[in-house]
Protein backbone atom coordinates (compact mmCIF):
# COMPACT_ATOMS: atom_id res chain seq x y z
CA UNK A 1 0.00 0.00 0.00
CA UNK A 2 1.18 3.64 -0.81
CA UNK A 3 1.31 6.04 2.38
CA UNK A 4 -2.16 7.33 1.28
CA UNK A 5 -3.15 4.16 1.24
CA UNK A 6 -2.75 2.63 4.27
CA UNK A 7 -5.99 1.38 6.06
CA UNK A 8 -7.84 0.71 2.33
CA UNK A 9 -6.70 -3.33 2.79
CA UNK A 10 -6.19 -4.55 6.49
CA UNK A 11 -2.81 -4.46 7.43
CA UNK A 12 -2.75 -7.52 9.87
CA UNK A 13 -4.26 -9.44 7.33
CA UNK A 14 -1.32 -12.44 6.34
CA UNK A 15 -1.58 -10.83 2.41
CA UNK A 16 -1.09 -7.44 3.56
CA UNK A 17 2.64 -6.36 3.21
CA UNK A 18 2.07 -3.27 4.63
CA UNK A 19 3.79 0.48 3.07
CA UNK A 20 6.12 0.24 -0.19
CA UNK A 21 8.51 3.02 -0.92
CA UNK A 22 11.15 5.03 0.27
CA UNK A 23 10.34 4.16 4.09
CA UNK A 24 8.07 1.32 3.37
CA UNK A 25 9.13 -2.41 4.04
CA UNK A 26 11.99 -4.17 2.54
CA UNK A 27 9.75 -7.09 1.76
CA UNK A 28 7.12 -4.81 0.00
CA UNK A 29 9.82 -3.25 -2.08
CA UNK A 30 11.07 -6.72 -2.88
CA UNK A 31 7.87 -8.03 -3.47
CA UNK A 32 7.18 -5.11 -5.97
CA UNK A 33 10.73 -5.14 -7.59
CA UNK A 34 10.17 -9.23 -8.29
CA UNK A 35 6.73 -9.44 -9.39
CA UNK A 36 5.66 -10.23 -12.51
CA UNK A 37 2.25 -8.31 -12.53
CA UNK A 38 1.45 -4.89 -10.54
CA UNK A 39 -2.15 -4.11 -10.11
CA UNK A 40 -1.95 -0.49 -9.57
CA UNK A 41 -5.24 1.15 -8.46
CA UNK A 42 -5.57 4.82 -7.53
CA UNK A 43 -2.39 5.43 -7.21
CA UNK A 44 0.22 8.10 -9.21
CA UNK A 45 3.84 6.58 -9.04
CA UNK A 46 5.01 9.24 -6.53
CA UNK A 47 8.69 9.78 -6.80
CA UNK A 48 9.03 8.65 -2.82
CA UNK A 49 7.00 5.28 -3.94
CA UNK A 50 9.13 4.84 -7.19
CA UNK A 51 12.85 5.75 -6.42
CA UNK A 52 14.67 5.87 -10.24
CA UNK A 53 11.36 5.49 -12.28
CA UNK A 54 13.29 3.53 -15.01
CA UNK A 55 14.25 0.75 -12.69
CA UNK A 56 10.70 0.51 -10.65
CA UNK A 57 8.58 -2.61 -11.48
CA UNK A 58 10.63 -2.96 -14.78
CA UNK A 59 10.19 -6.76 -14.75
CA UNK A 60 6.53 -7.31 -14.67
CA UNK A 61 3.58 -5.92 -16.51
CA UNK A 62 1.92 -2.85 -14.74
CA UNK A 63 -2.16 -2.61 -15.22
CA UNK A 64 -2.89 1.29 -13.92
CA UNK A 65 -6.57 1.71 -12.81
CA UNK A 66 -7.43 5.99 -12.08
CA UNK A 67 -10.44 8.18 -12.09
CA UNK A 68 -8.42 10.45 -13.35
CA UNK A 69 -6.96 9.97 -16.89
CA UNK A 70 -3.88 12.88 -16.88
CA UNK A 71 -2.43 10.01 -14.20
CA UNK A 72 -2.37 7.09 -16.65
CA UNK A 73 1.12 6.91 -18.83
CA UNK A 74 2.29 10.07 -17.07
CA UNK A 75 5.18 8.78 -14.79
CA UNK A 76 4.94 5.09 -14.86
CA UNK A 77 4.22 3.78 -18.12
CA UNK A 78 1.04 1.13 -18.39
CA UNK A 79 0.99 -2.22 -20.14
CA UNK A 80 -2.50 -1.70 -19.46
CA UNK A 81 -3.71 1.61 -18.60
CA UNK A 82 -7.60 1.80 -17.34
CA UNK A 83 -9.84 4.70 -17.00
CA UNK A 84 -12.95 4.43 -14.79
CA UNK A 85 -14.01 4.44 -11.18
CA UNK A 86 -12.10 1.24 -8.81
CA UNK A 87 -15.30 1.09 -7.13
CA UNK A 88 -17.65 0.14 -10.23
CA UNK A 89 -14.22 -1.39 -11.98
CA UNK A 90 -13.68 -4.19 -8.89
CA UNK A 91 -17.34 -4.94 -8.91
CA UNK A 92 -16.84 -5.61 -12.74
CA UNK A 93 -13.91 -7.68 -12.29
CA UNK A 94 -15.49 -9.77 -9.84
CA UNK A 95 -18.31 -10.26 -12.08
CA UNK A 96 -16.18 -11.47 -14.72
CA UNK A 97 -14.50 -13.85 -12.18
CA UNK A 98 -17.79 -15.40 -11.31
CA UNK A 99 -18.31 -16.03 -14.84
CA UNK A 100 -15.65 -18.10 -15.25
CA UNK A 101 -16.83 -21.24 -16.99
CA UNK A 102 -16.92 -24.53 -14.27
CA UNK A 103 -13.61 -26.14 -13.77
CA UNK A 104 -11.35 -23.91 -15.47
CA UNK A 105 -8.21 -23.02 -13.76
CA UNK A 106 -7.55 -21.85 -10.69
CA UNK A 107 -6.43 -18.08 -10.25
CA UNK A 108 -4.30 -18.75 -7.64
CA UNK A 109 -2.40 -21.74 -8.61
CA UNK A 110 1.31 -22.24 -8.90
CA UNK A 111 1.10 -19.10 -6.55
CA UNK A 112 2.26 -20.93 -3.52
CA UNK A 113 5.92 -20.77 -4.14
CA UNK A 114 5.83 -16.79 -4.95
CA UNK A 115 3.62 -16.83 -1.34
CA UNK A 116 6.53 -18.81 -0.31
CA UNK A 117 9.50 -15.91 -1.11
CA UNK A 118 7.24 -13.50 -0.04
CA UNK A 119 6.91 -15.21 3.82
CA UNK A 120 10.79 -15.56 3.85
CA UNK A 121 11.26 -11.84 3.15
CA UNK A 122 8.61 -10.86 5.44
CA UNK A 123 10.57 -12.75 8.31
CA UNK A 124 14.21 -12.35 7.61
CA UNK A 125 13.68 -8.32 7.36
CA UNK A 126 10.58 -7.37 9.48
CA UNK A 127 10.73 -3.73 10.87
CA UNK A 128 13.23 -3.42 13.35
CA UNK A 129 13.17 -0.98 16.61
CA UNK A 130 15.24 -1.60 19.69
CA UNK A 131 14.11 -0.37 23.33
CA UNK A 132 16.30 1.57 25.31
CA UNK A 133 15.91 1.19 28.78
CA UNK A 134 17.40 4.92 29.24
CA UNK A 135 15.12 6.61 26.31
CA UNK A 136 11.20 6.60 25.30
CA UNK A 137 12.16 5.19 21.56
CA UNK A 138 9.50 7.03 18.99
CA UNK A 139 8.63 3.92 17.26
CA UNK A 140 7.79 1.78 20.71
CA UNK A 141 5.32 4.63 21.96
CA UNK A 142 3.74 4.40 18.54
CA UNK A 143 3.45 0.93 18.69
CA UNK A 144 2.49 0.53 22.34
CA UNK A 145 -0.33 3.47 21.95
CA UNK A 146 -1.88 0.96 18.97
CA UNK A 147 -1.24 -2.06 21.14
CA UNK A 148 -3.25 -0.61 24.06
CA UNK A 149 -6.04 0.61 21.84
CA UNK A 150 -6.00 -2.90 20.42
CA UNK A 151 -6.56 -4.29 23.97
CA UNK A 152 -9.20 -2.04 24.36
CA UNK A 153 -10.76 -2.82 21.22
CA UNK A 154 -10.90 0.82 19.93
CA UNK A 155 -8.92 0.46 16.74
CA UNK A 156 -11.76 0.53 14.49
CA UNK A 157 -13.08 3.73 16.61
CA UNK A 158 -9.76 5.60 16.46
CA UNK A 159 -8.63 8.14 13.92
CA UNK A 160 -5.32 8.94 13.51
CA UNK A 161 -3.35 12.14 12.22
CA UNK A 162 -0.05 13.32 11.76
CA UNK A 163 2.04 16.57 10.52
CA UNK A 164 4.89 15.88 8.46
CA UNK A 165 8.70 14.33 8.85
CA UNK A 166 9.55 11.07 11.17
CA UNK A 167 7.03 10.93 13.29
CA UNK A 168 4.66 10.62 10.60
CA UNK A 169 6.57 7.54 9.26
CA UNK A 170 7.16 5.80 12.07
CA UNK A 171 2.97 6.35 12.12
CA UNK A 172 2.82 4.88 9.23
CA UNK A 173 5.16 2.33 10.12
CA UNK A 174 4.36 1.17 13.38
CA UNK A 175 0.65 1.99 13.67
CA UNK A 176 -1.43 -1.11 11.69
CA UNK A 177 -4.20 0.48 10.06
CA UNK A 178 -7.35 -2.13 9.51
CA UNK A 179 -9.98 0.40 8.50
CA UNK A 180 -10.53 2.67 5.75
CA UNK A 181 -10.77 6.34 6.71
CA UNK A 182 -8.85 5.96 10.36
CA UNK A 183 -5.64 7.49 8.49
CA UNK A 184 -5.36 10.89 7.94
CA UNK A 185 -1.87 12.36 6.44
CA UNK A 186 -1.01 15.38 4.29
CA UNK A 187 0.95 12.72 1.97
CA UNK A 188 3.11 14.53 -0.87
CA UNK A 189 1.95 17.73 0.08
CA UNK A 190 4.34 17.88 2.69
CA UNK A 191 2.18 20.14 5.04
CA UNK A 192 3.76 20.46 8.40
CA UNK A 193 1.11 21.69 10.80
CA UNK A 194 -1.29 19.42 9.54
CA UNK A 195 -1.84 17.39 12.54
CA UNK A 196 -3.86 19.43 14.57
CA UNK A 197 -6.35 21.22 12.80
CA UNK A 198 -6.73 17.72 10.83
CA UNK A 199 -7.20 15.67 14.27
CA UNK A 200 -9.80 18.62 14.98
CA UNK A 201 -12.01 17.94 11.49
CA UNK A 202 -11.93 14.39 12.27
CA UNK A 203 -13.01 14.57 16.21
CA UNK A 204 -16.09 16.85 14.79
CA UNK A 205 -17.15 14.78 12.32
CA UNK A 206 -16.89 11.95 13.91
CA UNK A 207 -17.64 13.03 18.27
CA UNK A 208 -17.86 9.03 19.65
CA UNK A 209 -14.61 8.56 18.05
CA UNK A 210 -11.07 8.93 19.85
CA UNK A 211 -8.91 10.91 17.25
CA UNK A 212 -5.00 11.28 18.03
CA UNK A 213 -2.74 13.20 16.53
CA UNK A 214 0.81 11.80 16.32
CA UNK A 215 3.05 14.94 16.10
CA UNK A 216 6.24 16.37 15.91
CA UNK A 217 7.40 19.30 17.90
CA UNK A 218 8.71 21.13 14.49
CA UNK A 219 5.19 20.11 12.68
CA UNK A 220 2.89 20.71 16.28
CA UNK A 221 4.53 24.44 17.12
CA UNK A 222 3.19 25.32 13.53
CA UNK A 223 -0.73 25.42 14.33
CA UNK A 224 -0.28 25.32 18.58
CA UNK A 225 -2.48 28.14 18.98
CA UNK A 226 -5.36 25.61 17.56
CA UNK A 227 -5.43 23.95 21.34
CA UNK A 228 -7.70 27.26 21.98
CA UNK A 229 -10.22 25.34 19.65
CA UNK A 230 -10.19 21.99 20.90
CA UNK A 231 -11.04 23.75 24.12
CA UNK A 232 -13.34 26.27 23.50
CA UNK A 233 -15.18 23.97 20.98
CA UNK A 234 -14.73 20.97 23.61
CA UNK A 235 -13.09 18.81 21.14
CA UNK A 236 -10.94 15.47 23.24
CA UNK A 237 -8.48 15.68 20.60
CA UNK A 238 -5.45 13.68 21.74
CA UNK A 239 -2.06 15.06 20.63
CA UNK A 240 1.03 11.92 20.84
CA UNK A 241 3.97 14.59 20.79
CA UNK A 242 7.46 12.94 19.89
CA UNK A 243 9.69 15.84 20.90
CA UNK A 244 13.17 15.17 19.84
CA UNK A 245 14.00 18.92 19.91
CA UNK A 246 15.10 18.83 16.44
CA UNK A 247 13.51 18.84 12.49
CA UNK A 248 13.87 15.08 12.49
CA UNK A 249 13.98 14.49 8.93
CA UNK A 250 15.76 16.58 7.77
CA UNK A 251 18.31 15.70 10.61
CA UNK A 252 18.37 12.26 9.18
CA UNK A 253 18.90 13.81 6.06
CA UNK A 254 21.65 15.66 7.31
CA UNK A 255 23.40 12.60 8.92
CA UNK A 256 23.16 10.17 6.11
CA UNK A 257 23.90 12.59 2.86
CA UNK A 258 25.58 15.84 4.86
CA UNK A 259 28.20 14.64 7.46
CA UNK A 260 25.83 15.52 10.17
CA UNK A 261 26.19 19.73 9.23
CA UNK A 262 23.12 21.27 10.91
CA UNK A 263 21.27 23.63 8.58
CA UNK A 264 19.21 25.23 11.64
CA UNK A 265 17.55 21.93 12.46
CA UNK A 266 18.25 22.20 15.98
CA UNK A 267 14.93 23.70 17.83
CA UNK A 268 16.07 23.64 21.64
CA UNK A 269 17.56 26.35 23.82
CA UNK A 270 20.62 24.45 24.32
CA UNK A 271 21.62 20.75 24.93
CA UNK A 272 22.24 21.65 29.00
CA UNK A 273 18.57 23.30 29.20
CA UNK A 274 14.77 22.13 29.72
CA UNK A 275 12.94 21.17 26.50
CA UNK A 276 12.15 24.07 24.51
CA UNK A 277 9.80 25.42 23.76
CA UNK A 278 7.44 23.97 27.17
CA UNK A 279 4.55 22.36 25.27
CA UNK A 280 3.51 21.26 28.72
CA UNK A 281 2.81 25.18 30.34
CA UNK A 282 1.83 26.20 26.71
CA UNK A 283 -0.81 23.66 26.75
CA UNK A 284 -1.81 24.59 30.52
CA UNK A 285 -2.60 28.35 29.56
CA UNK A 286 -4.87 26.74 26.73
CA UNK A 287 -6.57 24.45 29.59
CA UNK A 288 -5.78 21.36 27.86
CA UNK A 289 -4.74 18.38 30.15
CA UNK A 290 -1.13 17.68 29.55
CA UNK A 291 2.14 15.35 30.74
CA UNK A 292 5.86 15.05 30.08
CA UNK A 293 7.36 11.86 29.82
CA UNK A 294 11.17 10.92 29.27
CA UNK A 295 11.33 7.22 31.24
CA UNK A 296 10.43 4.39 29.22
CA UNK A 297 8.80 3.10 32.63
CA UNK A 298 6.14 5.68 32.13
CA UNK A 299 5.08 5.24 28.67
CA UNK A 300 2.24 2.88 29.38
CA UNK A 301 0.76 4.74 32.28
CA UNK A 302 0.98 8.02 29.88
CA UNK A 303 -0.56 6.34 27.30
CA UNK A 304 -3.58 5.10 29.02
CA UNK A 305 -4.29 8.51 30.56
CA UNK A 306 -3.81 10.32 26.97
CA UNK A 307 -6.43 7.68 25.63
CA UNK A 308 -9.15 7.55 28.63
CA UNK A 309 -9.11 11.48 29.06
CA UNK A 310 -12.48 12.59 28.35
CA UNK A 311 -11.47 16.19 27.17
CA UNK A 312 -8.14 17.49 24.67
CA UNK A 313 -4.62 16.00 26.19
CA UNK A 314 -0.98 16.43 24.74
CA UNK A 315 1.39 13.78 25.55
CA UNK A 316 4.94 15.32 25.36
CA UNK A 317 6.98 12.35 25.02
CA UNK A 318 10.82 13.11 24.60
CA UNK A 319 12.22 11.11 22.30
CA UNK A 320 16.23 10.61 20.87
CA UNK A 321 16.75 12.75 17.83
CA UNK A 322 19.56 10.60 17.19
CA UNK A 323 16.49 7.83 15.87
CA UNK A 324 16.70 7.51 11.77
CA UNK A 325 12.79 6.38 10.49
CA UNK A 326 14.26 2.57 8.13
CA UNK A 327 14.67 1.41 6.24
CA UNK A 328 15.11 4.15 3.62
CA UNK A 329 15.38 4.31 -0.26
CA UNK A 330 17.65 7.37 -1.07
CA UNK A 331 16.11 9.35 -2.94
CA UNK A 332 16.39 8.41 -6.96
CA UNK A 333 17.53 5.70 -6.09
CA UNK A 334 16.44 2.01 -6.36
CA UNK A 335 15.43 -1.16 -4.24
CA UNK A 336 19.05 -1.99 -4.56
CA UNK A 337 20.43 0.43 -2.46
CA UNK A 338 17.75 0.29 0.28
CA UNK A 339 19.66 1.64 3.85
CA UNK A 340 17.89 -0.91 6.47
CA UNK A 341 20.59 -0.02 8.90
Amino acid sequence: MTLLGLGGFPAEHFLSLDMLGMHGTVYSNYAINEADLLLAFGVRFDDRVTGKVSEFAKHGKIVHLDIDPSELNKIKKADLPIHGDICLALQDLVRMIDARPKGSPSLTAGHQEWIKQVEHWRATEPLRCEAREDAIIPQIAIKRMWELLKERNMLDDTIVTTGVGQHQMFAAQFFKFNSPRTWITSGGLGSMGFGLPSAMGAQAANPLKTVIDVDGDGSFLMNVQELATCFTEKLPVKVLLLNNQHLGMVVQWEDRFFESNRGHTYLGAGFDQPPYPDFVTIAKGFRVATRRITDPKDLDEALIEMIESKGPYLLDVMTPHQEHVLPMIPSGMTVKDIIKV
